[in-house]
């Protein structure tokens, strides 16, 4: 395990691909090959071999160094959970704050992460959409249509994947304004919505797979 030198090369450890910004710390010197593993969740695939090659042209021009990025993508929980158990990683780019606070809190990066870069150190943000078959036969139209005994709904896990925990606190938020804080009707609408679900994939690509290729569920939650 390079746990000294992911705490030491990795400065910050941000979400999405401004974390390769903590590459530039890497002094092998000019005309030496280096490889960086980039320990990430499961959207970002085609972003970053789009973003790798990118990065490649303007690291071999600043520093005369070839670089290769080494790739690993699963749902964020497991992928800082793999992190933490002895998955080598000089990069890590994952889903959620805590995620990325429970490898801080495992020792393995430094505190107050969040300040190495601007905005607590997430390039961007995102919402929960409802995708759904074409022409919606089944009118799915806001949250109360996912608890229909009708409805079969599509999300990943939220112990392996970051996007369902966003998915899940998104209904529970929503719970909490339709049933005024009522925790018994919101835990009972959270306990509906999951009912309702198919097939808890471990991360959002897997899932994607279940709802667009194989044809499970009416509706797939997705951020």
């Amino acid at each position: 395990m390079k746990k000294k030198k992911f705490r030491n090369l990795c400065l910050a450890a941000v979400l999405g691909i401004a974390a390769f910004a903590g590459v530039c710390s890497y002094d092998a010197g000019a005309g030496t090959n280096i490889h960086i593993i980039n320990v990430s969740y499961d959207p970002t695939r085609e972003l970053n071999e789009s973003y790798n090659k990118i990065f490649k042209e303007h690291w071999k021009e600043k520093t005369g160094q070839d670089v290769d990025v080494i790739q690993s993508h699963g749902g964020s929980g497991k992928q800082a959970l793999e992190v933490i158990n002895g998955l080598q990683a000089d990069v890590v780019t994952l889903a959620l704050e805590y995620d990325i606070d429970a490898i801080e809190n495992s020792g393995m990066i430094r505190d107050r992460w969040k300040e190495e870069f601007p905005d607590d150190s997430a390039p961007y943000t995102s919402t929960i959409v409802f995708l759904v078959r074409k022409g919606n036969p089944k009118n799915i139209q806001d949250w109360n249509d996912l608890i229909r005994d009708d409805v079969d709904v599509i999300t990943p896990n939220p112990k392996t994947s970051g996007g369902a925990r966003w998915n899940y606190l998104a209904a529970w938020a929503y719970a909490q304004k339709q049933y005024n804080r009522n925790e018994e009707q919101m835990e009972n609408f959270i306990k509906k919505l999951y009912q309702n679900v198919l097939v808890l994939d471990s991360g959002a690509r897997s899932a994607t797979t279940s709802f667009a290729e194989n044809g499970q569920g009416d509706v797939k939650r997705e951020n």
